[in-house]
């Protein structure tokens, strides 16, 4: 079970940094337009460490750190590109706010992650 709910929670990541690899100019663009020195470059290697973090949540020793990784990512991509509060009202202020908030969710599992003693999974997992 905890194999699967890695590989599902791992899912989001991959997607989204290969869109960061594929796509950067966007990504930046909207860090450059408020005041941020992002290079298409910076966004192409985050999306490639996003990548590489969430293939590493897989491996036991790698996960507490990997989890920390995607979630200090994560907390800069929220805030630069789904500024919801900054939009009139309507349908794309309010795919902003759900993405958002998506993220603060992803970030708050990616801290539970990272927090979680080692072998705790595994130790929940044992039957007497």
């Amino acid at each position: 079970m905890q194999r699967l709910g890695l590989l599902l929670f791992a899912s989001i990541f991959v997607t989204g940094g290969w869109a960061q690899i594929q796509q950067p100019t966007q990504r930046a663009d909207q860090a450059r337009k408020l005041g941020l020195p992002v290079p298409d470059e910076l966004v192409q290697a985050s999306g490639a460490a996003m990548i590489g973090a969430a293939l590493a949540l897989q491996i036991a020793p790698l996960r507490r750190l990997a989890a920390l990784l995607l979630a200090l990512q994560l907390v800069p991509i929220t805030f630069v590109g789904h500024r919801f509060w900054e939009l009139e009202p309507g349908p794309s202020r309010n795919g902003h706010r759900v993405h958002f908030f998506k993220n603060l969710s992803l970030i708050g599992a990616a801290l539970a992650l990272a927090g979680a003693p080692e072998g705790a999974a595994a130790a929940h997992g044992q039957r007497a």
